[in-house]
């Protein structure tokens, strides 16, 4: 008799974390797209594709092609500035988020040649499936 109830226990305790597990991995699986997304951002600039970083700004579809070039100029005169402070972008890595709804901030460790590191706050929004910059 107790063994069976031993066993009962450990069942109703199986499912309990199997039913939290489940629960949780839409939150995982989101936290884990926003986070690559904004980690993908970062590796466009450390590559110096400004294009392809302004693409991921979530109102890119709406600017101006004039506005859009102005856009690329400013961010290759960062890096240059940023590269001239403390040597080229070496690594991004995520430290963490906050997702509300559609929207999120993540937060990015930016590592530079120098070793110098900052933490940057970037805001994200869903546009449709995809998370863009804000």
């Amino acid at each position: 008799m107790h063994k069976l109830r031993f066993y009962f226990i450990e069942i109703i305790l199986s499912v309990v974390v199997i039913a939290g597990v489940m629960s949780c991995s839409d939150l995982s699986r989101e936290q884990r797209r926003v986070r690559k997304a904004a980690e993908k951002c970062y590796e466009y600039l450390k590559n110096e594709k400004y294009d392809k970083f302004v693409d991921e700004i979530a109102y890119a579809d709406s600017m101006s092609e004039d506005y859009r070039e102005q856009m690329v100029d400013l961010l290759r005169d960062y890096a240059a500035s940023e590269t001239q402070r403390h040597g080229k972008l070496s690594d991004v890595k995520v430290t963490g988020d906050t997702i509300i709804g559609n929207q999120a901030h993540v937060y990015l460790q930016v590592v530079y040649a120098d070793s110098t590191s900052e933490e940057i706050g970037l805001p994200m929004v869903k546009v449709g499936k995809k998370w863009k910059m804000q």
